[in-house]
């Protein structure tokens, strides 16, 4: 039985909530007063809210409370936290300083050893000093794998087989051969002990880990709807056992000073409630957008009333439309840009939050009345989360998911990136898929906003993990594909993000100010390159780990290795958890190298170099190059 499911099975799973949470009616108040702004005034269909958690809440009045219509309940009563159950997670980032006399690191000592930045290759990947320590045993299974990873039409119909397992009756087979192969190599574990001493192994090379429970959570989309209530009392259940195993992971990453642990929106509310609540975001930067006549980036009263508010599910219910644009407004000088809106009209804001509500019962755009409290819970969860690992000083990597998920994923991020990134710590990651479209644009937006609101920014960048499901469902529902439409144009798209976040955070070290965090996660060697050649160029220290570097456990070990000797920060993403519960997470690692045929050829023949190597006793061998074009 999979971790989730002993929770699942527990009788003593209780919501998660925080007991001192505020009515929502304070909590709306709170936010107008501290912002200064006027309430929005609806004509009708006040829905009961939820409060808002914040770490400051300002004075409130009863004014408020009647201008959005809504009477000031009760406190919620809050069901204390379940015993925790078996959560690992854990992350490490060890000093490299050991290798770093081969290799000086940019920014001082670069300039001291007079290096020109520009010649000679920084990146030297050795497949043997990632190989030598595995016994030969492991090294071939690890053949194996890549000999059927670079199976397309294997790989391809992987999910079919399985299915068809488990009609036969057969699972128990199938398991056990991804269990010994795809699972041993890919994933740390499913016990805390194998878990930990995978990290260790990794820490001794000088490389950090970022431990993923990878279990993963969708749209149940073609099943028959269930009882309405049950089905979200069912989905807040198996929310409280998720944040649970976040939390035991958080306790496990602990143990490892420096470490990271990656967090799952997804797992943190019920999939339908983020597809609701994501979809009026996605149009109302469209709107937005096409109310932008002039592609300026702002627009006025008479352009946000009729394009942007119009676009919202309630936006028709709006009694003042120049209230809702004064709130937007804060300097009042007639025009507002994307970043005004999203700051003023977000979920956290408990005056917008009508807004977010179906116009009318038979619509399927937008939010229903429930959505705000199990938003509110959602936002608990990640708060308990967050807290409990700031309190033990281990960072957090929120991770992208499917478009249709992500509006909501990145609100939850900027809404615990605003409340915990502050000070001289940077404590949350968000992730930017830089396969979409438009990518670099949502990463400018949010570090715009961040100057703004001033908290410091940190982001995760990966070309993406989701790109057949997201171009199969944007065929088969009829809507444009989020995905660039070349593998080169990603290869842009991500360098000249990657370019863009060294060169603020270069500049920002120059003269002293707040500098953004970058977390440069792929397995291609030639953004690796690209990125600590600039980092040479522009002389950034990296000492505090302004500008890290990440793989994933299983792929590209030589670039790992290689960019620890460089004396740069470098991570293993680490996933754990149950073979059932990762299955997909597997699924996905195949298809990404199946992807690269060429790239896992030469890492298969480099495995098999080493075997040789072994069989024949010879002594060390010499470096096999590995060059990866992949993600």
């Amino acid at each position: 039985m999979s971790s989730i499911a002993r929770v699942l099975s527990s009788s003593t799973t209780r919501s998660l909530l925080d007991s001192s949470r505020r009515p929502a009616a304070t909590a709306a108040l709170a936010y107008a007063r501290s912002t200064h702004v006027q309430p929005i005034v609806y004509s009708h269909c006040a829905p009961r809210a939820a409060p808002l958690h914040t770490r400051a809440a300002a004075p409130c009045t009863a004014r408020a409370a009647r201008a959005v219509g809504a009477s000031p309940p009760g406190p919620t009563k809050a069901a204390s936290a379940s015993l925790a159950l078996r959560e690992l997670s854990t992350d490490q980032r060890v000093s490299a300083a050991a290798h770093a006399a081969t290799d000086p690191p940019p920014g001082q000592d670069a300039r001291a050893a007079g290096a020109d930045p520009t010649e000679g290759s920084l990146l030297q990947p050795d497949p043997a000093l990632a190989l030598r320590q595995l016994g030969l045993g492991k090294l071939a299974t690890v053949w194996m794998v890549y000999q059927a990873c670079g199976s397309q039409r294997l790989v391809q119909m992987a999910p079919a087989l399985l299915r068809l397992f488990e009609r036969l009756r057969l699972s128990w087979l199938s398991n056990s051969v991804v269990r010994r192969t795809f699972f041993a190599w890919f994933c740390a574990g499913e016990t805390e002990r194998e878990i930990v001493h995978t990290m260790r192994r990794l820490k001794e090379a000088g490389i950090g880990s970022i431990l993923d429970f990878s279990a993963e959570a969708d749209l149940d989309e073609g099943v028959a709807s269930r009882d309405a209530e049950a089905a979200r009392a069912q989905a807040n259940v198996k929310a409280d056992a998720f944040t649970k195993e976040y939390l035991h992971g958080l306790h496990m990453a602990a143990q490892v000073p420096g470490s990271f642990a990656a967090l799952k929106v997804t797992g943190l509310a019920d999939p339908e409630v983020l597809f609701r609540l994501s979809q009026p975001y996605a149009r109302l930067r469209a709107a937005f957008d096409e109310a932008d006549g002039d592609k300026d980036g702002r627009v006025d009263f008479a352009q946000f009333r009729d394009g942007v508010l119009a676009a919202l599910p309630g936006g028709q219910r709006v009694a003042s439309a120049s209230g809702v644009f004064g709130m937007v407004d804060r300097d009042n000088d007639g025009q507002v840009d994307w970043v005004d809106v999203q700051m003023a009209l977000g979920m956290d804001n408990p005056l917008a939050r009508p807004l977010y509500l179906r116009a009318s019962p038979t619509s399927d755009y937008g939010a229903v009345a429930s959505d705000l409290d199990d938003y509110e819970r959602l936002l608990s969860r990640a708060r308990a989360v967050v807290q409990h690992a700031s309190d033990r000083s281990v960072r957090v990597m929120v991770d992208a998911e499917h478009t249709y998920f992500q509006p909501m994923i990145d609100h939850v991020a900027l809404v615990m990136q605003r409340e915990f990134n502050n000070g001289s710590g940077t404590l949350v990651f968000n992730t930017y898929q830089m396969y979409r479209h438009d990518s670099l644009q949502r990463m400018n937006d949010d570090l715009s906003r961040a100057d703004r609101e001033g908290w410091k920014f940190a982001a995760k960048l990966v070309r993406g993990a989701y790109m057949e499901l997201e171009r199969e469902r944007a065929a088969r529902l009829g809507y444009a594909s989020p995905i660039n439409p070349t593998l080169e144009a990603t290869h842009a798209v991500y360098n000249e993000g990657v370019r863009q976040l060294i060169e603020r955070i270069g500049g920002a070290q120059q003269t002293g100010q707040q500098a953004p965090c970058v977390f440069v996660a792929t397995h291609n060697n030639q953004s690796i390159e690209q990125a600590m050649r600039q980092l040479r160029v522009l002389h950034v220290d990296t000492s505090a780990e302004s500008v890290m570097f990440g793989q994933l456990l299983g792929m590209q070990d030589a670039t790992s290795y290689a960019v620890a000797k460089a004396g740069l920060p470098i991570y293993k993403y680490v996933p754990y958890g149950s073979l059932t519960e990762v299955m997909p997470y597997l699924i996905r690692r195949a298809q990404e190298n199946s992807a690269v045929g060429a790239a896992i050829k030469k890492e298969a023949a480099a495995v098999m170099a080493e075997i040789r190597r072994r069989l024949a006793g010879a002594g060390r061998g010499g470096a096999v190059e590995v060059q990866s074009n992949s993600t």
